[in-house]
């Protein structure tokens, strides 16, 4: 059925949550750079309301593709390895880096990545591509290994303790998880263990609608069109 004429289509998109300072929800509010950027396009697509639900990042891309979410908010541009997406254009750019333990890389000189890091162990969130598919490649090969989680807070601090080595993520990210695990308890000095070792690259940030969840929805075609033209605007 048809919204009646004026009315408010609503769109509901997943974020992972804890992401802070990019994603997170605060006192049941949606904040961070992602949501920020998000409602400054929404601006100009005044007959939208987005609505953010946040889960796990693993959960987060299940819902999106088996169709259950219109899409996810902030992916990176991954068309081959996520077919059941369709890209918006970039409304965000953020610089993905390495962080590792102090006392795991002792001695260590790091120039290439992935290829200077074998040996090590890396955790990072199920479901999340930013290591690429070299860093992948590798953890087939056995050359680096690799601890899964839900929660980047917990391999964070996995990586303070040494369990694992080094985790890769915005730095920001990084910067404040380990900010809010020393607000939990852990001691100061433990946040000294941290170390930025080499930035990847620059990523684009998107939403990756459901190509699934708009078999049944056409107006979400007609918003990811609006959405795109609005971003240039």
């Amino acid at each position: 059925m048809a919204p009646a004429a004026g009315a408010e289509i609503t769109i509901v998109l997943y974020s992972e949550a804890g992401q802070r300072p990019l994603s997170f929800e605060e006192n049941g509010v949606p904040r961070g750079a992602y949501i920020e950027n998000l409602r400054r396009v929404l601006r100009r697509m005044p007959e939208y309301k987005v609505q953010i639900r946040f889960a796990s990042w693993a959960r987060t891309v299940e819902e999106a593709r088996n169709g259950n979410s219109a899409g996810i908010l902030g992916v990176y541009y991954r068309p081959n390895d996520r077919p059941f997406l369709n890209h918006s254009k970039a409304f965000y750019t953020e610089e993905v880096a390495v962080h590792c333990n102090r006392d795991s890389i002792e001695g260590r000189t790091f120039r290439n990545y992935p290829e200077d890091f074998a040996g090590l162990r890396f955790g990072n969130q199920r479901g999340y591509l930013a290591p690429g598919k070299p860093f992948f490649q590798m953890v087939a090969d056995g050359r680096i290994g690799l601890v899964e989680g839900h929660e980047f807070h917990d391999l964070v601090k996995k990586m303070l303790v040494q369990e694992i080595d080094c985790v890769v993520n915005p730095s920001v990210v990084i910067n404040e998880a380990l900010i809010a695990l020393e607000a939990q308890g852990i001691p100061e000095r433990m946040r000294y263990k941290s170390r930025r070792v080499l930035t990847i690259r620059n990523e684009t940030v998107h939403i990756g609608f459901s190509k699934k969840y708009e078999e049944s929805h056409p107006e979400l075609a007609r918003f990811r069109q609006l959405f795109d033209k609005a971003v240039d605007e």
